[in-house]
């Protein structure tokens, strides 16, 4: 089976869906310890409670956050 980060990422970019956030991804959690300055990077449960802040454009703020690890980190081939 897939499991739940296939399926939240599946839903963000194959389904289209505006709400959706994968709080598992790493580049989500670097972009959220370097923007929020905090001092490790925050693992999948309380970056899921910080992105109910975000509701209903949680897939946008998960692609925001991405952009920002590709600048932060001048990565290419990120999202």
């Amino acid at each position: 089976g897939i499991g739940r980060w296939t399926a939240e990422i599946y839903a963000m970019f194959s389904l289209g869906r505006a709400d959706v956030f994968a709080p598992a991804d790493l580049a989500l959690q670097e972009s959220a310890r370097r923007l929020f300055d905090l001092p490790d990077r925050p693992r999948e449960a309380p970056l899921r409670r910080m992105a109910s802040a975000w509701t209903p454009w949680r897939s946008v703020a998960a692609g925001l956050l991405w952009a920002y690890y590709r600048v932060e980190t001048d990565r290419e081939g990120i999202v």
